[in-house]
Order: structure tokens, then sequence, then C-alpha cells
């Protein structure tokens, strides 16, 4: 659901440094949100403060949010807890991995061009005989 930005309420965190929001702003800007963040029925954060945050600074006024019920105050915290503990960062192999594989799919070679015209060529010939029955 969308929450209006101006509604929710920012209750004790147990974060206290939220980092350098840039790189996330840019993140938003480029792809939008992509994990909504998390409120109480009482329209309190539990988790997302550094997207609630990036998103305030780019100007939203609302943003994509899932709202939990009947959560204690303990279960909420244990929520926030969790959200920013179970987070692994890419190893550096994996990272340089990701980016060669993304450099390909930006500039293919020769062959993957070829395949992929020809794949669309197919798509077009399989469309058009489809259009004849």
């Amino acid at each position: 659901m969308l929450a209006n930005i101006a509604d929710i309420k920012i209750k004790k965190r147990v974060r206290k440094d939220l980092g350098d929001l840039e790189p996330l702003k840019e993140s938003l800007r480029t792809y939008g949100l992509l994990n909504p963040i998390t409120l109480n029925r009482n329209y309190e954060l539990i988790a997302g403060e550094r997207r609630l945050q990036a998103a305030k600074a780019l100007g939203w006024t609302s943003i994509s949010a899932v709202i939990v019920d009947s959560m204690t105050e303990a279960e909420e915290l244990e929520v926030e807890l969790e959200e920013n503990n179970q987070r692994k960062e890419f190893t550096k192999a994996e990272l340089l991995e990701g980016y060669r594989r993304l450099e390909r799919l930006r500039n293919p070679g020769l062959f993957r061009r070829l395949l992929s015209f020809f794949k669309s060529l197919l798509k077009k010939i399989r469309a058009f005989f489809s259009r004849k029955k």
C-alpha cells in the first residue's frame, strides 16, 4: 500500500547513524523503491528508516509500505533488529562477477547480437503465421 510520508511517525530507533544516504537516494531516483518500508497499524515506523529518509529528501510525499498488525512492542523491535541484521554484503568476487555479467549484457559480442536477432526474427515469423490461421 502507499502511505503518506507526512503521516508516518518515527519512534525511538536502534540505529542512530543513518550513514550516507546519497547512494540510496540515487538508487531510488534510478530504480524506485525496491523494498517497501514496514509500519504498524498506527503508522509507526518499524523498518526502513534509511529508505524513508532518502524518499523524504527526494521530495516524495508517499512511499510503499507493508502494514503489520497485532505485534507487541517487543516483536516490533525484533523485526527492526532482524531487518537490519540479516544482511550480507556481496563478496568482492560476487560483485566482480555481477558487474562482468552486466557489462556483457549491456555490450553484447557479435555472437550474442546475432543470436538475439534470430530469436527476434523467429518470434516475428511465429506471430505472422499465428495471425494467418
